[in-house]
């Protein structure tokens, strides 16, 4: 979680002392960095001179911990409703969903699609609807049926002013404001409730890693997952501010 816990995270995949991950990194931490690593690019990094520093070849892992941002009316809701899906968030009894029944909305989910109903009606929300993910978000053709819990790899790695578009209230309710024009349906949501991290540990073969296909097998997640450790390794033993920020991948 922070850079100590990372090294001996890597050390122990590696099969080394932690000594030879951080002279590694040490040594290299500007080269890592001035690549600019991120979510189409992390693939290119070498681990050729880390493997031949430590003399073995990572280990498959098995589990790891993701770091979530919630916005509830207190944690008691946290652990009494777990991390939920939009599907289950949206169609079973929720603090989310009693809210939206305030407002008329009901939900219906077949199994691969969320349809909406207000006052009785379905909603038909094709069509072009401005900047709104609402279709996106609710699923069907042509969309990534994202039903998934999603977090961060890293908390250290946090910037409020990029994920601002996480806070306040869920996600799916910025854009069901944005199809009705109407911000109160998020705001009112948010007025209520605080943002909480959550880090949970999930095992290696539940999770997708953003922008990989979701059946990559799991000496590949490791692989990947490694590779961006080592990365945020680099950006944490720089002593000025690399211009570009760290890019902390979203686990689902």
């Amino acid at each position: 979680m922070g850079k100590n816990e990372m090294y001996h995270s890597v050390a122990e995949i590696m099969g080394t002392d932690i000594e030879h991950i951080k002279e590694y990194v040490k040594e290299n931490a500007d080269d890592i960095v001035g690549c600019g690593y991120n979510e189409y690019c992390i693939e290119n990094m070498s681990l050729i001179k880390l493997i031949e520093k430590c003399g073995t070849h990572p280990q498959v892992i098995d589990r790891l911990i993701v770091h979530h941002i919630t916005p509830r009316e207190c944690e008691e809701t946290i652990w009494d409703e777990g991390l939920l899906t939009l599907s289950h968030a949206l169609t079973k009894k929720t603090a989310l969903s009693d809210y939206l029944k305030e407002l008329g909305f009901e939900f219906v989910f077949d199994g691969k699609q969320i349809f909406i109903y207000r006052h009785g009606n379905k909603v038909d929300t094709a069509g072009n609807h401005g900047m709104t993910n609402i279709n996106m978000r609710l699923g069907g053709a042509g969309t990534l049926n994202d039903y998934n819990v999603n977090g961060y790899l890293f908390v250290d790695a946090f910037e409020i002013e990029t994920v601002k578009g996480w806070l306040g209230s869920p996600e799916f309710l910025k854009s069901l404001s944005i199809f009705y024009n109407d911000y109160n349906i998020a705001d009112g949501y948010a007025d209520n409730c605080s943002n909480y991290y959550v880090s949970f540990e999930v095992p290696l073969n539940k999770i997708d890693i953003e922008w990989f296909d979701a059946s990559i097998d799991e000496e590949r997640k490791t692989d990947i997952l490694l590779k961006y450790t080592i990365n945020a390794l680099a950006y944490s033993e720089m002593r000025i501010r690399p211009f570009l920020p760290m890019y902390n991948p979203i686990i689902f």
